[in-house]
């Protein structure tokens, strides 16, 4: 069970990758839309942390982090979080957070709430695309949708019928201590 459920986390976590566009081909090509963030670090890991919170309470159910213990999402808990440079930039960075949700039956229904829920704030799709879950784990599908809003900041929601997760790519800002670690 422990070993099914690793590797479920593990293609959780190599789709979403899979579903965004190809960042920028040479150094120095980054997204001039993402580009001029110079949001304080502050903002830019408050903003992280309230998309992923907003994320798990509109889909429901436990959530927690993809790490080896499956240490359960709380908001509050600031501590050990980086940032991570912004593709194709030197001096950019971006915050990015990964969650494993439940199960939901209906994952055409799930995304579209989401989809919905999030184009009121002004996020738009990009992206979408649907697949069988692998073999290995069993029966059942999944929907990965990744939306973006005019600052850069992305959100890719899977809802599945055996695992759901969300991946919150913050916006790039050229703030320098968005490389300290939070405490």
């Amino acid at each position: 069970m422990k070993i099914a459920l690793a590797g479920l986390l593990l293609l959780s976590v190599a789709l979403p990758g899979c579903a965004a566009p190809l960042g920028p081909q040479r150094e120095g090509d980054m997204d001039t839309q993402t580009e001029n963030q110079s949001q304080p670090a502050s903002v830019m890991f408050q903003r992280m942390m309230s998309l992923s919170d907003e994320t798990a309470r509109l889909h429901g159910g436990p959530w927690t982090h993809g790490n080896e213990e499956a240490t359960p999402w709380n908001v509050n808990e600031t501590a050990g979080y980086i940032s991570e440079r912004c593709p194709g930039s030197k001096d950019f960075f971006r915050y990015a957070n990964t969650l494993y949700g439940p199960a939901v039956e209906d994952p055409e229904a799930a995304v579209e709430k989401y989809v919905a829920h999030f184009g009121q704030q002004g996020f738009t799709e990009d992206n979408r695309f649907d697949a069988e879950v692998a073999e290995k784990f069993g029966s059942g599908w999944y929907i990965i949708v990744s939306v973006q809003d005019a600052e850069g900041t992305k959100l890719i929601y899977q809802a599945g019928t055996h695992l759901s997760s969300v991946t919150v790519e913050g916006a790039c800002s050229d703030d320098p201590t968005m490389d300290i670690r939070t405490t």
